[in-house]
């Protein structure tokens, strides 16, 4: 008797804390979104605290450093080892929430994957949490790992036009730095708020070499590391920079084509990937529509649940096997 007590004071307890969690996370959500105009409006200043570690000294009273508006939650957030590599991640894929937001969003999920898999599945409470803990985590990194993948497309499809404005501006008789607040009010994101930063930092008092270095660790693209390294070498044995960018630019555009062709090689091998990973789960659901009652025993019984949780690391495991064979570095 008292032991069927404590169980519910502690289920009680439990559902109370998720009920707080839960709306904490709302309420975070909510004002995200309301924030997100002030947000855009400050973004180059947080872009300068992702930027990287040089010209620190320079740029320590105008650099944002906050990873959470929560003065507690920032100062243990700051603690976490490599925590700036998440947020330059987030910088990386255009995303303007905080890192705390970010890991809120994460324990978000995990609490909904988990109860839902409960009490709505009626899984085991360990085996909700073995599959909603890695679930609710590696959803949002693969949404902002994807986000950051087509912002590095975008750099690669800008880069070449930019690279051929700097250099007619250059031969027009303008300084580098002007040139670079050229490209800042002439191209789109992601290229120009990169090079609108990159000047920024120029004018708070930053050497050109770091603010390209800022530059380079910022954006996370590989063809902005050619043009960066390209322009300090310049500045170290001289030349006519111009023309080097123009031949840049050609470099770029015929690697795209390159890699361009390599995705139109790869599209069958893609295609079967995705038919192999998603075949049983509608397999599954077909069988779930016209026989209900055929695959209860595997949600109803605790070795079928654990069927499905091997069947899950399996067929993860085989994923990313099979996403390191189409991929291919160019």
């Amino acid at each position: 008797m008292e032991n069927d007590i404590v169980t519910i004071y502690l289920i009680s307890f439990l559902t109370f804390i998720v009920v707080i969690i839960l709306i904490e996370a709302a309420y975070l959500l909510v004002r995200g979104l309301r924030e997100e105009g002030s947000v855009k409006m400050n973004r180059r200043l947080k872009l300068l605290s992702a930027g990287g570690a040089h010209g620190k000294e320079v740029l320590n009273l105008l650099r944002r450093t906050d990873l959470s508006s929560n003065e507690i939650v920032n100062h243990w957030l700051s603690k976490i080892p490599r925590i700036k590599v998440a947020d330059r991640t987030l910088e990386q894929a255009g995303l303007t929430i905080s890192v705390s937001r970010y890991l809120l969003i994460q324990l978000f999920l995990i609490v909904i994957i988990t109860l839902v898999l409960t009490y709505g599945l009626d899984f085991y409470y360990l085996a909700s949490l073995i599959i909603g803990i890695p679930l609710g985590f590696f959803l949002p990194a693969i949404y902002v790992s994807m986000k950051r993948k087509e912002r590095l497309a975008n750099f690669t499809e800008q880069l070449p036009d930019t690279l051929d404005y700097l250099a007619r501006s250059l031969r027009a008789g303008n300084p580098f730095s002007a040139s670079l607040k050229g490209v800042a009010d002439e191209m789109p994101d992601p290229t120009g708020t990169e090079f609108g930063v990159c000047f920024d930092e120029m004018n708070y008092g930053l050497e050109l070499d770091d603010a390209l270095k800022n530059l380079g660790r910022r954006s996370g693209s590989d063809e902005m590391n050619m043009f960066i390294t390209a322009v300090l070498i310049q500045r170290t044995t001289g030349g006519n920079l111009a023309d080097v960018l123009n031949r840049i630019a050609t470099v770029m555009r015929a690697r795209a084509g390159v890699i361009r062709d390599v995705a139109i090689l790869s599209a069958e091998m893609r295609v079967s990937a995705y038919i192999l990973i998603g075949l049983p789960f509608f397999v599954a659901g077909a069988m779930s529509v016209f026989n209900p009652g055929y695959m209860t025993v595997l949600f109803d019984n605790p070795v079928g649940q654990f069927v499905i949780l091997m069947q899950l690391v399996l067929m993860l495991i085989g994923y990313l096997i099979m996403r390191r064979m189409i991929n291919f570095h160019v």
